[in-house]
């Protein structure tokens, strides 16, 4: 079996409505990047990255530039063979973020190839352990009133979420205090609630933060500082105030293992867009659980619900507030806070190429 064709396009898909985080701002829409490989059987992978508008191009270019020549005619079903060749080949010009953006493209398309192949669905493929994921509410919710965030809140309980997260991050902590307030008193307390700062605080804001958001029995508090400080993340979890997760802007297994021996993290956050793929996410849900550590996820649910349903030590699965439901044949269902993993090959994901192409921008 041999790679006999790779196509990579990048598309702008326009957000329902303006949505702000932190360290991202003003939020209008977002780049989908997708790959799609063809094996001399004509049985095609399809891999995806999602990333913030603008960006989406140059990651396409790397696949296109890098990758393309590099693995035609090799055998797509030698993935750990591919991934470190794609790594060699560009970890001098840079091993950080779009690399690892680009790596991921091309390795969930090879995922997504090998359980066509085998008509295996891919939570099966990697080892399978519980179908059915717990799952959250990622709402970006920053730049919205008190009224339409709980509004918003009310929305994800009736979509079936039991549990949500909301986004800190305001001109000041009081703003953010008055906010969860009214989050916990809108939520039963049967609801669980999350909350990220996206590195919104110094180390010394963040310290006066937990003091404050403890009462809120939070089930973490997600990037309070910025994503790479470990001695800083070492410090606050030191405190024992609020549980942290972090993880989803490190790009390395050798970033995702300081931030765990640094003690950093309660829950640790790997995304597979971000750290390389299903191949490297997999190796850090292995080392999370070597240290008795949960692992979560961050973005492309359609995808994590697959690997964390292969994970033993699988906590909760973000639902991102970028959804491609209207792109796609078949959205994940949540039922009472689970969405089960798909059972069609590969990953499932049939994106509607003909609607698509009205986003094209390359």
């Amino acid at each position: 079996m041999f790679i006999s064709d790779i196509k990579i396009d990048t598309y702008n898909i326009p957000l329902p409505e303006p949505v702000e985080a932190y360290a991202a701002g003003i939020m209008k829409s977002f780049d989908l990047v997708i790959c799609r490989i063809t094996n001399d059987n004509d049985v095609e992978g399809i891999g995806y990255i999602t990333v913030h508008e603008n960006q989406g191009k140059a990651i396409a270019q790397i696949i296109k530039d890098s990758f393309v020549d590099l693995l035609k005619n090799k055998d797509p079903r030698y993935i750990e063979y591919l991934w470190n060749l794609m790594w060699k080949k560009v970890h001098y010009a840079g091993r950080g973020a779009p690399v690892s953006f680009a790596i991921a493209a091309v390795d969930v398309a090879l995922w997504d190839l090998k359980g066509k192949y085998l008509k295996e669905p891919l939570w099966s493929l990697l080892g399978g352990y519980q179908k059915n994921v717990l799952c959250y509410a990622g709402n970006i919710d920053l730049n919205f009133s008190k009224d339409k965030l709980l509004e918003e809140a009310t929305k994800s309980l009736d979509q079936g979420f039991r549990a949500i997260k909301m986004r800190l991050g305001r001109e000041t902590l009081k703003e953010d205090l008055e906010r969860l307030d009214a989050m916990r008193n809108h939520l039963s307390s049967d609801i669980s609630l999350m909350a990220d700062a996206n590195e919104a605080w110094t180390v010394n804001q963040a310290m006066k933060a937990f003091n404050e958001i403890e009462k809120f029995n939070l089930v973490w508090l997600e990037e309070p500082i910025k994503p790479d400080d470990f001695e800083g993340y070492k410090y606050l979890r030191s405190l024992g105030k609020v549980p942290i997760a972090a993880g989803e802007n490190l790009h390395t297994l050798a970033e995702m293992n300081l931030l765990i021996k640094h003690n950093g993290v309660d829950y640790v956050e790997p995304d597979l867009t971000t750290c390389g793929g299903i191949t490297a996410y997999m190796k850090v849900a292995k080392l999370a659980e070597i240290n008795n550590l949960p692992v979560v996820s961050h973005g492309v649910h359609e995808l994590h619900v697959h690997l964390l349903a292969a994970c033993p030590n699988a906590s909760y699965m973000e639902f991102h507030a970028w959804r491609i439901d209207n792109y796609i044949e078949e959205k994940l269902s949540i039922n009472n806070g689970y969405s089960p993993a798909p059972d069609k090959p590969g990953h499932g994901v049939v994106f509607d190429f003909e609607k698509l192409s009205k986003l094209k921008i390359d």
